[in-house]
């Protein structure tokens, strides 16, 4: 069963999957609002957090995501749309408003969810940081 959540998008990778750690996957953070937070904790689904524990935002935040590769099979990449549901290929950045789906799923170590689709409400292009604004 599907579940939808909106909210704000934080380091979002869709289109491409983040390659920095493995196992490679598509994954999105979103930013959500307190009754939201409850519904998904109700369901075990935890919040993100950092190392000590504390809640990693100032809003509720949940990651979601894919793994590129499950048992030697290739993921395809989430569905990326746009508010109309038409297909995009864009970077998405931080502080886009989004309606993600996901499939929750349970195994030995907790609740999690699959990120399946996101839906682009509100697009801020994600833009590489210039050279000329790094501080030394």
């Amino acid at each position: 069963m599907y579940e939808y959540v909106e909210g704000e998008a934080m380091y979002p990778h869709i289109t491409t999957p983040n390659t920095r750690f493995q196992p490679h996957k598509y994954v999105i953070t979103v930013l959500t609002d307190d009754s939201t937070a409850s519904e998904l904790e109700a369901k075990g689904i935890s919040q993100v957090r950092d190392r000590s524990g504390q809640p990693k935002f100032e809003k509720p935040a949940f990651s979601f995501s894919r793994k590129v590769e499950v048992a030697g099979r290739i993921n395809e990449a989430p569905k990326l749309i746009d508010s109309d549901g038409n297909p995009m290929d864009v970077a998405l950045g931080n502080g886009s408003k989004v309606k993600v789906k996901i499939k929750p799923y349970s195994n030995d170590y907790g609740t999690f969810a699959e990120l399946i689709a996101v839906k682009v409400v509100e697009l801020v292009e994600y833009a590489e940081q210039s050279a000329d604004n790094e501080e030394f």
